[in-house]
């Protein structure tokens, strides 16, 4: 008889003890194709394992709302609650460890971890299994602190204190900045500044008050080490000052926090800014595909991974716009990106989402050769010309300011399916070079002719529905793709619907933020959305895009196409279980959207 497998959660907290109990009471049932195994309202009294083929529950209406594959665990709910809520049956011969609930009941009552499978939350089994990647070697910028980091005390000089005094102080203290007081304002002033200062023979006893810099670049002592890296990224700087509860405490210099988390995305960003050549720009993009690869090995998740690319892919496209277009377009122009880029929520390479809008009164003549050279160039670093043509290659996407005005117009009071389409790549717009205020002002000019029409609102709201299967988000599990493969698409049935509904509640709402996270955090502080809701759907949608990322690097090591279309039968049981309870909360989440703009009407 095979033996049970102790390797698959929540069975794997267990210790010596708790497993030979398990071992003397667990039973094996056989289950023919169709035959059911748990009736709606029937008594529950084992927990199931499947050992052998596959189960299904069912929802009253039919619809498959979870499949159970070898190593899955089923009912666990409906054992607490002592009856079964839906049908579950065999979808073909099925072979089923029964464990006896009573043995169930006395392993929850003596194992907190065992225990804690049954009663948490999605949200927190999302976070557990970010957990289980703590025993890797380093721990993760992602979890740590700026307390953690190497943060140095902050030396304070007065205002009227000289150069001389600041460069006695650094020599002194070890350090290379010092930070200066001033009556309402804190400056500071480096060793840069120092190298500046003899370059143009300024006096050594010049006040520091005349040549610090005041606008001080902060992380707070309690932020994530992550997001000062993505700071010092940004802004191209050596060190951001370390704030704790509003006061400068210290300062976080770079060779720290590289020294702390070996990455080098910080030389990339300086790399970025002094590249001369599109060639150097081809080398640097080709870098960045090593760094996610190492980032995500070192559990670096998703979500951050999203961010920091964000801000790189940002600067290497502005560098290539500013080698490509004359000095002219560049300052009379907005080069935008749009989609999952614009968004801050892709990592590797995708396809090229971008528009330009030029300022008003600025000639067009020429500007398509500097937008078709751009586009090659972007193309020759790896990102992918867009199918649907939306890139500065196509003269639809490069407008004028009046141009896009009327394009935006149309969009809204011509609504098609392509003009809706247009218009949600549009809403998710971020500025990568050029004068922000143009998309700034398209977009004030969008929301002020969207004025409270309902109707708009629900159509463009209807898109969540439109990948849905037949059968459900689950039912395409049981059917075939690739190879024989079972496969289900990460971005139609999960990430697009999220990502959609929450783009149509910002949309009526006229939020400035394109990233879905921020969205949401937005609209559920606002009471436009329930808070549980949006948070559990926060955390549904970084497992998504995990997911994704897993895949999209596998397949690159294959060298294989990147696609979003996942073979279920390889997730380990935790993510099987876990891509469950993320599709349940995309059901709950979408049956909200439909409800909020009534888009079952159009």
């Amino acid at each position: 008889m095979q033996r049970f497998d102790f390797s698959h959660p929540p069975f794997d907290v267990l210790g010596p003890a708790e497993r030979s109990r398990v071992e003397q009471a667990v039973d094996i049932l056989y289950f023919a194709a169709e035959a059911v195994i748990l009736a709606p309202g029937e008594a529950v009294e084992h927990m199931f394992v499947v050992m052998k083929g596959m189960a299904c529950e069912r929802a009253d209406d039919g619809e498959i709302v979870a499949v159970f594959r070898e190593n899955d665990t089923f009912d666990s709910r409906a054992l607490i609650a002592g009856r079964a809520g839906h049908r579950i049956d065999a979808h073909e011969e099925t072979l089923l460890f029964a464990i006896p609930k009573a043995v169930v009941m006395a392993l929850i009552d003596g194992n907190s971890l065992f225990a804690a499978f049954f009663f948490q939350s999605a949200a927190q089994k999302f976070a557990a299994l970010a957990g289980r990647g703590n025993n890797r070697e380093l721990q993760t910028i992602l979890t740590a602190s700026v307390r953690d980091a190497v943060v140095k005390p902050a030396v304070f000089l007065p205002a009227d204190a000289t150069v001389f005094d600041a460069a006695v102080a650094m020599r002194d203290h070890k350090v290379r900045s010092v930070l200066v007081g001033a009556t309402d304002r804190v400056g500071i002033f480096t060793t840069s500044d120092c190298r500046d200062v003899i370059i143009n023979g300024t006096p050594s006893d010049t006040p520091l008050d005349a040549l610090c810099r005041f606008e001080l670049i902060t992380v707070d002592i309690d932020d994530y080490l992550f997001d000062a890296l993505l700071i010092m990224t940004r802004h191209i700087i050596q060190r951001v000052v370390v704030t704790e509860e509003g006061r400068p405490v210290g300062v976080l210099e770079q060779i720290d926090l590289l020294s702390y988390f070996s990455n080098h995305s910080h030389l990339i960003a300086q790399q970025l800014e002094v590249a001369d050549s599109l060639d150097a720009l081809r080398a640097v993009a080709a870098q960045m595909e090593t760094l996610i690869a190492m980032l995500a090995g070192h559990g670096v998740k998703a979500r951050e991974l999203a961010r920091l690319m964000q801000a790189l892919n940002g600067k290497l496209f502005a560098r290539a716009w500013e080698l490509i277009a004359p000095a002219g377009l560049f300052a009379n122009s907005c080069l935008v990106v749009m989609g999952s880029e614009g968004r801050g929520e892709q990592i590797i390479k995708t396809d090229q989402d971008n528009a330009l809008i030029v300022r008003d009164g600025y000639p067009l003549d020429g500007v398509m050769v500097a937008c078709e050279a751009f586009s090659a160039a972007l193309a020759d670093f790896g990102y992918p010309p867009c199918p649907g043509r939306i890139m500065v290659n196509n003269p639809e996407w490069v407008q004028s300011q009046t141009g896009f005005r009327n394009m935006l117009y149309r969009w809204i009071y011509q609504p098609d399916e392509a003009a809706q389409m247009k218009l949600a790549i549009f809403v998710d717009a971020s500025t990568v070079a050029g004068d922000a205020s143009l998309l700034q002002q398209a977009r004030e000019y969008l929301f002020g002719i969207m004025h409270d029409d309902a109707s708009y609102f629900a159509r463009f709201a209807r898109a969540v529905d439109q990948f849905d299967a037949p059968m459900g988000l689950l039912s395409q599990w049981l059917g075939s793709g690739r190879h024989g493969a079972e496969l289900l698409d990460l971005k139609k049935t999960g990430i697009f619907p999220i990502v959609h509904g929450v783009r149509a509640y910002a949309l009526e709402s006229g939020l400035d933020d394109t990233n879905t996270f921020d969205r949401l955090t937005a609209l559920a502080a606002a009471g436009r959305l329930d808070g549980e809701l949006a948070h559990d759907t926060a955390e549904a949608l970084s497992f998504l895009l995990e997911l994704r990322l897993a895949h999209g690097l596998e397949a690159q090591k294959l060298g294989q196409k990147v696609d979003t279309q996942i073979d279920a039968a390889r997730l380990s049981t935790l993510e099987r279980d876990l891509l469950k309870d993320a599709l349940a909360v995309v059901k709950r989440f979408k049956t909200i959207v439909r409800h909020h703009f009534k888009s079952g009407a159009f």
